[in-house]
């Protein structure tokens, strides 16, 4: 099987895993762990994996020819964009909260040409104007009359996609780290975000103790799944182009959407479903043509 075409199926696990993972974290929240204690155990269980099967590389030292701020830049940007996905996905409606993540593309454009200083054609700018306008038709509320989150998981799903952005431009400025050790910095960053922001989250952060068994097991699965989808998403990359990659990743909402649907009867509106589509039209048209129009 060729290499393109084992790339095409690891972008498809990455896209069924964060499509279906709200359902993993929400079962610990029921467990009667916090939202965020739930994406903090993930996180530390993803570490440690990554520390254990990556250990070589990280012994060799190819992360410390990167520069400090660019390092914590990435663990911060990845500790946002998992976190916030996961707090959000826990406390508010699934599809709108991955909707807004999905934003991720505009924020990236955004800050490539004033970060990176890349030139953006008409069809970045057109991208970047039509995610806007999507989510504002999205997010619009005839109440308050203004586009914005209605709530802090939306918010939260926001965030999270800035954050995202923000790694994004990291893990391009840093080509020489190897896979195992960025794998394991960007779990490293979950892990004391977390931590630092657990004692101003309410509720316990523990699971219950008739179920800390079974609590146990899920946090095991889902680090062990968000390594594995890591490394799937660095394999998919590395033998696909932008363009190809972006038009694999919006089945991520339609697993969203139906395992939301089945099995938490989450149902959104004709108007956020419309401004969904222009988020996703969004990053089509910056990821296509903006990579093959120069």
């Amino acid at each position: 099987m060729k290499k393109q075409t084992l790339a095409r199926w690891a972008l498809i696990e990455v896209a069924v895993f964060w499509g279906l993972s709200w359902f993993g974290y929400r079962g610990l929240h029921q467990m009667g762990m916090s939202g965020m204690s739930a994406g903090v155990a993930a996180s530390i269980a993803a570490a440690a994996f990554a520390f254990i099967l990556g250990y070589q590389s990280l012994r060799t030292g190819s992360w410390r020819v990167v520069p400090l701020s660019l390092l914590f830049l990435m663990m911060a940007g990845s500790a946002i964009s998992s976190l916030g996905f996961t707090w959000g996905m826990v406390h508010g409606e699934v599809m709108r909260v991955m909707l807004l993540f999905y934003l991720m593309p505009v924020w990236s454009s955004i800050m490539a040409h004033f970060i990176l200083k890349e030139r953006t054609n008409w069809a970045g700018w057109l991208g970047v104007s039509v995610g806007l306008i999507g989510a504002a038709l999205m997010l619009y509320d005839p109440e308050l009359g203004a586009p914005f989150p209605k709530s802090s998981a939306e918010w939260a799903g926001l965030v999270a996609g800035l954050g995202s952005a923000v790694l994004n431009i990291s893990v391009r400025k840093t080509p020489q780290m190897a896979q195992d050790s960025r794998a394991f910095f960007l779990s490293l960053g979950g892990v004391i975000l977390g931590l630092a922001w657990l004692p101003f989250e309410e509720g316990p952060h523990l699971p219950r103790v008739e179920v800390f068994g079974w609590a146990v097991l899920l946090v095991l699965l889902m680090g062990g799944l968000l390594l594995f989808t890591n490394r799937m998403y660095q394999f998919g990359m590395k033998y696909l182009s932008t363009h190809q990659a972006v038009v694999i990743f919006p089945f991520e909402l339609v697993v969203g959407a139906v395992s939301s649907w089945l099995l938490a009867n989450e149902v959104m509106t004709t108007r956020a479903w419309l401004g969904g589509l222009l988020i996703i039209g969004a990053g089509l048209i910056s990821s296509w043509w903006g990579e093959n129009e120069h």
